[in-house]
């Protein structure tokens, strides 16, 4: 099947800004960073996709004792889900976010892939979907998860304190619309590009963009904002942005 998607190539933090302000003219758009440009933007096996609702239903089972979060006290499966994604269940949800600067540190990190930049060049996609496709809180709760007969995309309530700082977003895939999002033909108004992270004097810029990263305050301990996120960037990162 034809790429139903434009793909561009940027070796920068400026390059990448300067694309991303372009796609802004044209409208709102999400952002998702891969670390590896081969990635489809796709679930899990099918395997794991069996089990999906099962595994939600048993995260909700052994979650009973923190009910004292007020948004766990009631039968909202949206927000179960939201939480469940958070805390790396495996789900429905794809990540995205709003700050597309969050997404391309997400296709440069080492921390979490523990990946080396001459093995892993990174990728950010970005996605500009119809409104009618892009769902607030108050219209999913409307919606039961059985009822919904496509992806859509999903703006989420900031139920923890990570995903208000990384402006999260996220994309839900029913069963019958399992397909990668790269594969899938357009909808209406919908526009998808892939934003590779090319060679730069056939060297990975991965560390560099990291670094430029870091210069503005977006690396790890800012997303991860936590004893453990601090300990985790300093011990992979904070050596970098000292250079």
């Amino acid at each position: 099947m034809p790429a139903s998607y434009q793909t561009e190539v940027i070796e920068a933090v400026p390059d990448f800004v300067s694309l991303c302000m372009r796609l802004r003219s044209r409208g709102f758009w999400s952002f998702r960073g891969q670390r590896k440009q081969e990635w489809d933007l796709g679930l899990h096996d099918p395997a794991v996709r069996n089990r999906l609702d099962a595994n939600l239903e048993q995260f909700k089972k052994r979650c009973m004792e923190f009910r004292y979060l007020d948004f766990l006290k009631t039968e909202d499966t949206w927000a179960w889900l939201f939480y469940a994604q958070h805390h790396r269940l495996r789900t429905r949800l794809l990540d995205w976010t709003s700050n597309p600067l969050v997404a391309l540190y997400y296709a440069v990190e080492n921390i979490l892939s523990r990946g080396t930049d001459s093995e892993h060049f990174g990728a950010v996609w970005a996605i500009k979907v119809n409104p009618k496709d892009f769902l607030s809180y108050d219209e999913l709760k409307l919606s039961p998860l059985h009822k919904i007969d496509r992806w859509i995309m999903v703006n989420p309530p900031p139920v923890t304190h990570r995903l208000a700082r990384q402006s999260g977003k996220f994309s839900y895939h029913p069963d019958c619309d399992a397909e990668p999002l790269n594969k899938h033909s357009r909808r209406n108004d919908e526009e998808l590009v892939k934003i590779e992270v090319g060679k730069n004097n056939h060297n990975n810029p991965a560390g560099e963009i990291r670094r430029q990263l870091g210069i503005m305050n977006v690396h790890y301990a800012q997303m991860f904002l936590n004893p453990d996120g601090i300990a985790r960037f300093i011990n992979w990162e904070w050596g970098e942005l000292q250079r």
